[in-house]
Order: structure tokens, then C-alpha cells, then sequence
């Protein structure tokens, strides 16, 4: 009986020493101070919205950290739900409390106006093999007193996958060969040397594209995207963003929208609604690093040949 005690008790000793340590419990308080820190701030949305009073968090971040705090609620509000609004409404306090006028609080405002309009949105049907089409337009007015551009354009970001399986389905072999891991890829037809979106291979406009150049403030910058197939069962999300083409703030991110549709088997459309942001998403950030890296590297994977490097983004 004693030695059969003994082994057990030896097991039971083992077992303890081999057992992995327990983890300190992280309060959403901590959590969030340590993501501000590293500048997760997809963890900070999400650890401020935990708190009975997200508000008393807010004082010691600044006006750009507030911002990239507001894109993350943004970004996860089908997550967050009600709590996010709670905090939307303390970040939006707190940017006033910090001078920011009122006219500039919303995402996306603070070096303008970015607005969309969508034209159309119609469904295709397979039995008569007519296709869903979707036209969205968007444009940016820029605040001249905050902006230091001598032109400002649109970069966009296509992510077209399978809805149930995230397989991409963009049929541009071009695309694919920049293409992030979760399928996404700056929007631009194979052939063309502009990463901008809608611009001629010698820098100037088109019907899809009109730039906002300083000696002409009183003209937005405009884009047009009519997106049409018959491809059911998918998903298509785009990000548009106004960037400094050239001037001081080359490459500096003005705004930037989401959005996009899913279509089902029947080619019936379903919009996903568009969601303004102050800055890109990371995802859009890592693509143009994607489209740079295309335009440097093999003539052979080059969407045309004297593909022009994109500004990094900032």
C-alpha cells in the first residue's frame, strides 16, 4: 500500500511540475493601456468598450491616436454593438474637449469631405443570363487650409473572393500575382502603369478619374467604379482612398471608404454599406507595399511594362 501511495503521490508531483503556469488575468484596463502602447488599437477598441467608463481613458491620448482609436470602433462596430456607439460618443467628446471643431470629429473629416453616391445597384438574373451591375461615385473636397497637396487622387483595393470559402475569384492574373494572403490587391486592370485608380499610363485623368489639383481648388477629386459579372456566391469589398499625389504630403492618406456588395446564388445584390474612415485599413497599406514590390520586380509579373512605383502611405 505504501509504495502504491508513493507512485501516486510521486504522479501527482510530476503532474504539477509539468503543468503550465497559470496566466495572470489581464483587467480591460491594463489590456487597453498596453495595446495604446504598441498601437494595437483593434485591442484598445475593443478593451475600451469593456469598461463601465471608457470617457476616463481618453484624456491622455492625442488628437492621432484618438483618430486611430475612432477607425478601429469603425471598423469593428458589427462586433461591438451598442458599447461602441458608448464609445464613439466619448471619443468624439474628447476630440471637441481637445479643440477639434465640430464639423471635423466624424471619421474621415478632419483634411475634408469625403462623400458617395451610389448610382446603381441592380440585380442580374441567371435565368436570362443578365448580369448584377453596382456603379458607386466618390469624391473628396479638400480642406485647403490643413492640406499641403498640389494634387490629390484615389488608390483602391479590391478583395473579390467565393463568399462561404474566402478563395479569391478575381479573374486578373496580374492581380493575383500581388495579391495580399487574404486575397486583396491595389484595383488595376492588367496593362495599366498607374497604381492610382482610373489614371492614364501618362498621369492624367479619365471618364473614371478626376483629380483635385490646387490650381483649380473649386474641383473634387471624383471617381467612378462600375463593378458588373455573373459570378454568384461572392463577396466584393473595395477600399478607396484620397492620397496626396504630389506636394509636401505626398502619400499622405486624406480618407478612405469601404465598401462594397455580396451577391448570392441568384445574382441578387446585398450592399455593404460604405464606412468612412480617417486612415487605410493595414490590409490596404500591405497591398500598395504588394503593388511596389510587382512594379520592382520581374518585367514578366509587371501588370505593364514601366509599372510606376505608388507613394508608401502614411
Amino acid at each position: 500500500m505504501r509504495a502504491r501511495l508513493w507512485v501516486r503521490d510521486t504522479q501527482r508531483e510530476c503532474a504539477q511540475a509539468l503543468s503550465p503556469p497559470s496566466r495572470a488575468v489581464v483587467s480591460p484596463d491594463d489590456a487597453f493601456d498596453d495595446a495604446v502602447k504598441s498601437g494595437d488599437w483593434a485591442t484598445a477598441a475593443t478593451s475600451l468598450a469593456n469598461l463601465a467608463l471608457p470617457a476616463t481613458k481618453l484624456a491622455p491620448l492625442t488628437i492621432d491616436q484618438l483618430r486611430s482609436l475612432q477607425d478601429a470602433v469603425t471598423r469593428a462596430r458589427s462586433v461591438l454593438g451598442g458599447a461602441g456607439t458608448v464609445v464613439q460618443v466619448a471619443i468624439a467628446v474628447e476630440l471637441r474637449d481637445k479643440g477639434v471643431p465640430a464639423a471635423k470629429v466624424a471619421p474621415g473629416t478632419a483634411f475634408g469631405t469625403l462623400e458617395t453616391r451610389v448610382d446603381e445597384s441592380i440585380d442580374g438574373d441567371r435565368a436570362t443570363g443578365t448580369w448584377f451591375t453596382y456603379k458607386i461615385n466618390i469624391s473628396f473636397t479638400p480642406d485647403t487650409a490643413v492640406v499641403n497637396a498640389d494634387e490629390i487622387a484615389f488608390i483602391q483595393t479590391v478583395r473579390l473572393v467565393e463568399t462561404a470559402s474566402g478563395c479569391n475569384k478575381d479573374p486578373e492574373a496580374t492581380n493575383q500575382k500581388r495579391q495580399t494572403p487574404s486575397a486583396t490587391s491595389v484595383d488595376r486592370l492588367s496593362g495599366k502603369k498607374q497604381g492610382w485608380y482610373g489614371m492614364k499610363d501618362d498621369g492624367t485623368g479619365s471618364p473614371q478619374l478626376t483629380a483635385w489639383r490646387r490650381r483649380a481648388p473649386a474641383t473634387p477629386a471624383t471617381m467612378a467604379d462600375r463593378s458588373s459579372w455573373n459570378q454568384p456566391d461572392t463577396t466584393w469589398q473595395f477600399e478607396a482612398m484620397a492620397v496626396c499625389r504630389s506636394g509636401a504630403d505626398a502619400g499622405k492618406v486624406y480618407a478612405a471608404v469601404t465598401w462594397g456588395f455580396t451577391v448570392d446564388a441568384d445574382l441578387k445584390l446585398t450592399e455593404l454599406p460604405p464606412t468612412v474612415t480617417n486612415k487605410q485599413s493595414a490590409e490596404a497599406t500591405v497591398a500598395v507595399g504588394k503593388w511596389n514590390d510587382q512594379a520592382a520586380g520581374s518585367p514578366f509579373h509587371r501588370n505593364a511594362q514601366g509599372q510606376v512605383s505608388l507613394p508608401a502611405l502614411r
